[in-house]
């Protein structure tokens, strides 16, 4: 095991979901690489939806904002953890962001947050980890977020 991905979601999970990447990576002397999934800003004015210029380029300073933390965090963990880590924020789809990642990459584990729901928001909503874990052909540790 050599390549480590860990799927942040929010910025809150991210002590938690990469302390037992750190574990794991130090047992196998691996890479942590940690990603950020988040919505595309359109780059085109066609592209575009209606709606006012602030809007795109709030988003667009927010996934600045949030490529910096994830940089952050992984040299963080190279310097407190001697842990070789990179952090990347990828715009697009989750599910097609990571199997992306996680070919070009050649990530051995992916670590991601659970929460648990109850059985009517599951009906009602995308399973993103069943759907995650349905197109990778790699383990997927679910870490249960408090």
């Amino acid at each position: 095991m050599k390549n480590i991905l860990v799927a942040i979601d929010e910025p809150k999970e991210a002590d938690q979901l990469t302390a037992h990447a750190v574990e794991i990576a130090k047992l196998n002397n691996a890479k942590i690489w940690i990603i950020h999934v988040t919505e595309a800003v359109p780059k085109d004015f066609i592209s575009r939806e209606a709606g006012p210029q602030y809007l795109y380029d709030r988003l667009a300073e927010n996934n600045k904002k949030e490529a910096a933390a994830i940089k952050q965090w992984a040299n963080e963990l190279t310097e407190t953890h001697q842990v070789a880590a990179e952090g990347l924020l990828i715009e697009g789809s989750v599910i097609k962001s990571i199997k992306k990642i996680v070919e070009e990459r050649d990530i051995d584990l992916v670590v991601a947050g659970h929460r648990k729901r109850n059985f009517l928001y599951g009906l009602f909503t995308e399973n993103k980890k069943k759907d995650l874990i349905d197109e990778l052909k790699i383990p997927l540790l679910a870490v249960p977020l408090q």
